[in-house]
Parts: C-alpha cells; structure tokens; sequence
C-alpha cells in the first residue's frame, strides 16, 4: 500500500497528488481547492451566460487492469484524442481502475498525455473503492476528495461521490443530502448545474438506495443534467426537468463523449452531446447524442404532480390520487411498488394506469397484498406527450401481523451504522453498542415499552467492521480507517489503549483465549495482527498475506483467515507460524483479488472451518486444511453460524438460506428468502433464524425446518449491519444512521 504522504512517485514531472489533482487549475479559481475538498467556492455565484464558450469531453469506466493490456490501448487512443481537442475540461465518472489498487492507477497514470494535465475532474465509481484495503485513500491520495464543485462556461459543475466503502451500490446519506442542499443554496437563482457521478439515476435504475431524496433536492433547484458511468451502455432520458446521459464505457472500445455549449434552433443555450467513436485505424465518427437545455423548459418538469394521495390499504389494494397542475397535458399517469429488493441494479417497472378525472386528477388502486408489513413506497411516472416524465415516490404503511416484528424505538447516528452491533452488559441488562462511519460509538440500554437510553458516548475514527467484545464484557475493540484498533471500556466508553496497524483496519477483529489469555486477532492492509487484549501490546504479526475485510476464527490453537490473495490459511495462534493453506481462487491476480474470500467471515466447529467466495462455501479440516465438501452458492458475505448440534447456517448473498451438516454439508433443509443478503446476515433467537436483509427487512425463519415465522420492513435504506439481540430486543443499524430496537414476537 502507498502511503498518502509520499509524493517521490513521479509521472510525467507530475507527483502523485499532482499529475491528476490540478484538475480545475485553468478554470475558476475556486477548482483547484474544491476537487482537493475544500468548501465550495466562494467567488460570486455564477448566472447563466448563454454565449460563454464551454468544450468539454466524458469519459466513463476505463477500467485500468494491470493484467489486462486492451484496458489501456483503448484509453491511450482516447487521450490523444481529446488532448489533440484541447479541451476546457474533461469529466471522468469513475470506474477508473478495476480494484482500485496502487498499481492500477500507477497504470493510468502513464497514459496519462501531459497536455490534459490540470483538466480533469473526477467521480469516483463502485471497482475504485469497493476492493480497495486503503479504504478510499488511494483514490484521494490521487484525486481528492468529494463531494466538491467548481464553475466553467458559465455552467455549475457538482462532482458527487455516492460510493461506499466495501460496497457495491451507492448512497448519499444525510450528510450528503446536506451538502448538496448546501451548495445549491448558494447559486445565483438561474445558474444552470450540471451533476456527475458514477450511478444513474431514476429511469429504470436503482443503484443509489435514497435516490428519491435526491432527486427531490435536485427538483428544487435549476439543476439541468446528469452525466453517469457504471451501466457499460449509452442511454439518454427526459425527467424531472433534467437531461441524464448516461454513458457508454471506455472498457468497451476506444470511445468518448464531446460536449460544447451552443444554441438549440429556438435559440435556447444547451449543452450538445455527441460520442466519439475511434476504429483501428484512428478514424473518427462523431455521432449526435442530444442536447441538454440549460435555460427554458425542463424535460419533464410541467409534468411534475401537485399532490399525491394515499388512502388506507383495505383488502390488500391502496387508493392512489394524483393531482396535477391544469398545463400538465399528462398522456398517461401510472403506479407501481417501489423495487425495494432492487439492490444495486436496475428493473422495468410494472405500470398500473391511472384513470384521469374531473379537477386535474388521476384516480385508481394498486394491488400492494405481497408486500412486507412496514412503512413502503410506491413509485409513479406522469409522462407528457413529448414522452419525457415526472417520477415521484409516497410512503404508504401496511400492518403488521401477529407473527411479525414491531418497531419499538430509533437512535441516529451521524454517517452510516454500517458495521454490526456488539453486546456488553449482563444477560438481565444487555447493552447494545453501535459505531459509526464519522467514529461517533454508542452505548444503548434498550428499556420497557418504547424506550431506550443512551448510556455514554465515544469517538473514534472511521467505523465500517462489527466491534468486538472480550469474554467478561469488559472491554470492546473497535476497528478504525484511521489505521487503528482501539480497546474502550465497556462501562463508560474511555479509552484503554490504541494500536497503530500501519493501514486501515477493515476487518473485524475477533477476541480469543490462547494459552489462558485473551489475544485479539484482525487484519489491517496486507497483515495479520495478534494483539495481547488487556494491553494492546504486538504479538506477532504476518505481513503480506492478502487483504481482508471479514473477520478470523480461533479454536484456541490456530486462527483460521481468508484473504484476497485466493487463499484460506490456519496459522498457530501462540506464534503465528503458518500451519495449511487452501487456495480458494485461481487465475489472475486481478480476477483473485475480486472473487476470492476477501470480505469472508471465518467459521469453526467440531473440527470444521468454514470459509467462502462468490463460487462457493468450503468445509475444511481444522487441523490440516484438508477438503471435507463444498456447497455451491455466494455465502461469502452473510457470516455462517455454526450450531451447536452439529450443523451450520449458510445464507448467500442472494437470499438461499441452507441449514447444513457442518460434517458433510449436506443440506437439512433450505428455503429462499427472495431478498438480498449480504455483510447483516443473520441472528438466532428462540429457534427463529432473524435475517437482515440489504434492502432493510428483517426476515424471520423456523431454525427447525426454514418456514416463514415473520417479516418487517424496517428501514428504507440499505442495511450491512448484523444485528445483536439484547433481551427480546434486535438491535440493528443502517446506512442512514439509525439504530433501531425492534421487538420480536
């Protein structure tokens, strides 16, 4: 891993945080400090000059791949491309490298032409960050941090990162609501803005869970387009008064996207988008894409609902009312659920038509019997005759049954909940304790009825990874970005120590006695750490051994990890000596890196570990690491429960939950949760399997033969949070920062 501060590596006379962070310096002065993170600029805001001249180019998904040399022969006929246009600027919208590892943008860099140097901006896309053991410091070691913006031609330019860390789709969250808002607010009424980020969004897309929130911000303000990577293909739509481009991948041939500002025939400022398409031969064709208004009318915009309203579900329909403005001229008004089990992905909706009516309204039901007891949202599309549309959400409440969970109380954190909840406390007086993305650490007594109390408060640095909790519950070792493990006492959150890992610690660290005392045992970069648990002191360590953001296993021999190296090793735990291995992956270091067991929660029992992949679930000897089975399925993500009759829980990332014999692996029983699941996974209590799925639900299942036992859809927005039971309370975070208390029945 580099280290942030080092600047001695030099690309074309350009260091590290030079060659690509001078984006901005040619343009308003305030470009420079923002792509670096400062606050947005401070210059008189901007209004919207028609004739200012304004040539930019797009870029999207290059997916630089050390091992892959088309990943740069493409790209490099791109650059001299654009560098022989001499742009005002160009956007990149992320993607850039394939893991995003320290020689991937090395790779970039070296195709880099010195004549674009200076002029780009970039967002960052899911396969830069999510791979990543520096935890998105590599990226702005390179380019700085985001969200920023910066103004040129005339046009407000917001560069957004929606990108979560060890994650596949993206998230705004509030924090990052609040600074949109914010540097909306501040623009001259008028000013044309242009938004760019990996995701697309609206449409058919799905691949930012609290996508509606931002389009309502986005509608409140003359924001006129999107410009959007991640979907490899060229789609173009008209909505809620903005024009989104989303563009087709550099991966996918030497391609680029040229845009200059000019006038429509009506003489109305736009932003004229065409693809540039370069053969073998360095022929190019430039092909019209559309133009984006920056003045006058919006795509989408008259359409724009002035009401909508939800009656009471009554034998499983819900009444819909839209009332629209009377110069709508709506062809068609239209509803559906919202594709809540979408995760990261896109979905054609199934439209049920509404039936206009006197007063500008739209009337009609949809059938919502199938959906989850909880607070839900259905979605609906007013489209005008030109064919572009209003797309809007409302929140509607189905009851709960009296098998189903019962929401009894909420604790916001700021950031995301994204790592798990850790229990402290006695078995009478459990304590739940969260930590979040900002470091900010709570202790919370669930009480009777609907209450709860926040017994202290803590502050770490950056939390992404479960807590873990020594067997007295005495202590609680809390993993950081900040390069840290930090031990904090469990009765009033001071801290006892701190340990300096040299790299991020994005796994979970697990607690273990080995030879009468308690060690700690995580991974931070490429290392494996033992830590003495009552002092923090080292001791031992073994460095290259493949990057981990799950978390280790102990019999109190040997400690069992898998890495993004490909492999599953067993190490002594009183010495760290390497006892087996067992290869997980094979091929290029590339294709390893992403589908190995890197983010895999190591399970042990009866002589048994159990690690995973995206292929697959291992049975494996403890003592030799020998094959004992395999089960086919991505399980990687969920942690595998080990029981205490012999069996163990699997859960794949695509809901198939199966109770297996933790001898064989032959499957007792398995059934599908038909949601996704990934790092929440499951809880037990009272023989019901609890699994908390990515799109916020909480799904209950018979441990004895896997049928249904109860459902809530508890939170909106995406969940990787496993919970914790404390008492008959689950205790569970999400990405929004609420910690929740749900009652189960």
């Amino acid at each position: 891993m580099s280290d942030p501060t080092h600047d001695a590596c030099r690309h074309a006379g350009v260091g590290r945080r030079g060659f690509l962070g001078l984006a901005g310096g040619t343009l308003a002065s305030a470009g420079l400090a923002s792509l670096l993170g400062a606050a947005p600029a401070s210059a008189a805001p901007v209004g919207g000059r028609p004739d200012v001249p304004l040539r930019f180019a797009l870029v999207t998904d290059t997916h630089v791949n050390v091992d892959s040399p088309q990943s740069t022969v493409w790209l490099t006929q791109v650059w001299a491309s654009i560098a022989a246009r001499d742009p005002d600027l160009v956007l990149h919208c992320g993607d850039i490298t394939d893991t995003g590892r320290p020689d991937e943008f090395d790779r970039y860099a070296e195709v880099l032409p010195t004549a674009l140097h200076g002029k780009l901006h970039y967002s960052p896309g899911n396969h830069d960050v999510r791979w990543d053991p520096s935890a998105k410091e590599e990226y702005r070691t390179h380019f700085g941090p985001g969200p920023y913006s910066f103004d040129a031609g005339g046009v407000h330019f917001i560069g957004f990162d929606p990108t979560e860390v060890l994650q596949e789709p993206g998230h705004y969250g509030p924090g990052g609501l609040e600074w949109l808002k914010a540097d909306l607010k501040r623009l001259r009424p008028g000013t044309p803005t242009v938004l760019f980020q990996h995701f697309p969004m609206g449409n058919t897309f799905y691949y930012v869970d609290d996508q509606p929130e931002v389009l309502d911000v986005l509608a409140d303000h003359h924001v006129r387009g999107i410009f959007a990577g991640h979907i490899h293909k060229e789609v173009v739509s008209g909505f809620n008064g903005l024009t989104q481009v989303g563009l087709n991948a550099v991966r996918n041939g030497a391609l680029y996207y040229w845009v200059e500002r000019t006038r429509s025939a009506d003489g109305t400022p736009v932003l004229r988008v065409s693809r540039v398409d370069i053969a073998a031969d360095g022929t190019e064709t430039e092909v019209p894409v559309s133009d984006m208004p920056l003045a006058g009318d919006a795509p989408g915009r008259p359409q724009r609902p002035r009401a909508v309203s939800l009656g009471k579900v009554d034998r499983g329909q819900l009444p819909v009312t839209v009332r629209l403005d009377k110069n709508a001229q709506a062809t068609s008004v239209a509803v559906d659920l919202y594709p809540q089990t979408v995760f990261g992905g896109a979905a054609t909706p199934v439209w049920k038509s509404l039936t206009a009516s006197s007063g500008h309204r739209w009337t009609g039901s949809v059938d919502v019997s199938s959906v989850v007891p909880g607070t839900q949202r259905l979605r609906l599309q007013v489209t005008g005759a030109d064919g572009s549309w209003w797309e809007d959400t409302a929140r509607f409440e189905v009851e709960r049954g009296a098998d189903d969970p019962r929401p009894r109380w909420q604790y916001q954190l700021p950031g995301s909940v994204q790592g798990g909840i850790a229990l402290i406390g006695s078995a009478a007086k459990p304590v739940a304790v969260a930590a979040s993305t900002t470091g900010a650490v709570v202790a919370i007594r669930p009480g009777a009825r609907d209450t709860h109390e926040r017994l202290w408060h803590a502050q770490v640095g950056p939390v992404y990874r479960r807590p873990a909790v020594d067997a007295g519950a005495r202590t609680l070792f809390i993993p950081s970005t900040d390069h840290r493990l930090y031990a904090l006492k469990a009765a009033d959150g001071r801290q006892k120590w701190r340990f300096d890992a040299g790299a991020p610690v994005l796994s979970a660290p697990l607690v273990a006695e080995v030879l009468g005392r308690e060690r700690v045992f995580f991974s931070a970069g490429q290392n494996l750490f033992a830590l003495d648990a009552a002092s923090g002191g080292e001791l031992w360590s073994v460095p290259g051994r493949g990057f981990s953001s799950g978390r280790a296993a102990s019999d109190g021999d040997r400690v069992y990890t898998a890495a993004d190296d490909g492999y599953a090793r067993a190490h002594d735990a009183a010495t760290g000596e390497q006892l087996w291995a067992f290869a997980m992956a094979t091929g290029t270091e590339n294709h390893v890196a992403l589908y190995s067991g890197w983010d895999n929660v190591v399970a042990v029992g009866d002589g048994v570990v159990v690690v995973g992949s995206v292929a697959g679930s291992w049975g494996l000897s403890a003592t030799t690491g020998a094959l004992l089975w395999k089960v086919a399925g991505s399980a990687m993500y969920a942690p595998t429960l080990v029981l205490d009759d012999g069996s163990a829980l699997l859960t794949t990332e695509f809901g198939i939950m199966s109770r297996v014999d933790l001898a064989t692996g032959k499957a007792r029983w398995q059934t599908n949760l038909a949601v996704r699941v990934f790092n929440a996974g499951v809880v037990i209590a009272d023989g019901v399997a609890w699994a908390q799925s990515a799109d916020g639900k909480l799904l209950g299942v018979k441990l004895s033969d896997g049928t249904p036992r109860g459902r809530l859809q508890h939170s909106l927005a995406y969940s990787f949070s496993t919970p914790a039971i404390a008492g008959g309370t689950l205790v569970v975070g999400d990405q929004n920062g609420v910690v929740a208390g749900i009652e189960l029945p």
